[in-house]
């Protein structure tokens, strides 16, 4: 078994000095004990069982279960502790900053920065609810912690917000499974792991909040079909939540303005949209007008997604200051947005040396890693930062922690360090209590194609299990 070092970033599972840290001896006995052709044999198993649970929800046509790397994360109590309650605090403040922008109060986000978001429409009147966001995917990553008179554990850093998209869970506890019964059986039994059983179904109760109905509340998952690269996890998530899944053509007014799914003729109460909002008004004509008149909860509300503006996830830490009343858990990595002049300044001088990315973008795509770029596309993102410099923020880069990539070769295995980063989902169940939220306890851990620092699946990226400890 080699271990090959060739980032900046701390290893997470391996020490400065090459051996595994303590709390992976575990992982490495079973790897070892399995020896490399039975690994692969397993990968395989995984595979083929992944693909059976495709095919039985109909989805024959291609491969829609994921890259995954099977070594898991392990992050310990402590460490899970400070993520989830920084995160938690975060969620709960921009669901206080988006009930004050529903009334007009909102007094934390620079004017310039609200109207130049291509993800807010003031023309459109905003019906959030009591509780804006139900559910929202922080995407972290981790640094040796740089804070005084604390040594030891990890500072973490927020990237983005993702109230928009936020897939995961469905992904998170497929790979669970498949560790859990054909990985690493031993030693998940051996350690106090938090499952991820039920958490699906606690999705789809948070979700059914948003409606006076609750729990009776008919809930739709709306996808665009077959094609979508999410569609098996779009499967999922309907059958573990009791869901409808419905695509954009099965979906109508009746005559009383309600929605209603026209192959079971079923009224839909709230529909969480896996499908593009210009997409999905446009294909569902009066859906807008259904749902700012309470007919129908369309749980990704339009304007409610200008918290995935990467330029007003900038002022969430101030959000918590000023509505809160308390300091960040977590901070922000340090962001320029290129709508406030100065720092538009700042960042075109040194526009070779940060990650430059549009605002809405999202699944790594209009992202410029400036030091991983030639010269030639660096000047060619620079060419179309510059003619709408507003639509963009940087931040620094940062050399996160790293995790590994396991590869299976004739004399054994090789481990080679890759960037990961968390992608944690956080939910608000109550009906009415915005400040109730709670984080599950995992993660759709995501890492790197080796030498890169984009960690999205759409950019070479793989999946992995997160094992988050209880004591």
């Amino acid at each position: 078994m080699r271990f090959e070092r060739a980032l900046p970033g701390t290893n997470e599972v391996f020490g400065p000095d090459g051996l595994p840290r303590p709390i992976y001896e575990g992982i490495f006995d079973e790897l070892g004990g399995a020896g490399p052709a039975r690994w692969d044999e397993k990968r395989a198993r995984a595979h083929e069982a992944l693909l059976e649970e495709q095919h039985a929800f109909g989805v024959h046509k291609g491969d829609k279960t994921h890259p995954t790397d099977w070594i898991p994360r392990i992050v310990p109590a402590s460490d899970w502790t400070r993520l989830r309650d920084g995160l938690e605090q975060r969620l709960r403040a921009i669901n206080e900053f988006l009930r004050r922008l529903e009334m007009g109060k909102e007094e934390v986000v620079p004017v310039e920065v609200l109207g130049s978001s291509i993800l807010y429409d003031p023309g459109t009147p905003n019906r959030f609810g009591p509780v804006p966001v139900r559910q929202i995917a922080f995407d972290v990553v981790a640094v040796e912690s740089r804070r005084p008179g604390q040594t030891g554990g990890w500072e973490y850093l927020v990237i983005e917000e993702n109230a928009k998209m936020p897939v995961g869970l469905a992904a998170m506890t497929r790979r669970r499974k498949m560790v859990e019964e054909i990985f690493f059986p031993k030693t998940y039994a051996s350690l106090p792991v938090y499952p991820l059983d039920g958490w699906l179904a606690r999705l789809g109760d948070s979700l059914r909040a948003a409606s006076p109905r609750g729990p009776e509340a008919t809930l739709a998952v709306v996808s665009s079909g077959p094609a979508d690269q999410f569609y098996l996890d779009h499967h999922i998530y309907a059958h573990e939540m009791g869901a409808i899944l419905a695509e954009t053509k099965e979906l109508e007014l009746d005559g009383d303005g309600l929605l209603v799914h026209r192959p079971t003729g079923r009224r839909i109460d709230v529909i969480y949209e896996r499908v593009d909002e210009e997409t999905l008004y446009a294909e569902v004509p009066g859906l807008l007008e259904c749902h700012l008149e309470g007919k129908v909860h369309v749980l990704f509300a339009p304007n409610s997604e200008v918290i995935d503006d990467k330029g007003v996830g900038v002022f969430v830490p101030e959000m918590v200051r000023r509505y809160l009343g308390e300091e960040p858990l977590i901070e922000n990595a340090r962001t320029w947005s290129l709508a406030v002049e100065e720092d538009r300044r700042y960042v075109m001088e040194n526009f070779a040396d940060l990650v430059v990315k549009s605002r809405g973008g999202y699944g790594g795509k209009e992202v410029m890693i400036g030091p991983e770029e030639t010269q030639e596309g660096v000047e060619k993102f620079r060419r179309m930062v510059e003619k709408n410099p507003v639509e963009y923020v940087a931040q620094e880069t940062i050399d996160f922690s790293t995790h590994v990539l396991c590869e299976t070769q004739d004399e054994g295995f090789l481990l080679r360090d890759s960037y990961a980063d968390y992608r944690v989902l956080v939910l608000a169940p109550d009906p009415e209590d915005p400040g109730m939220v709670e984080a599950v306890p995992g993660s759709l851990s995501r890492v790197a194609a080796p030498g890169k620092h984009v960690v999205n699946i759409s950019s070479g990226g793989k999946m992995k299990d997160t094992w988050v400890l209880e004591r």
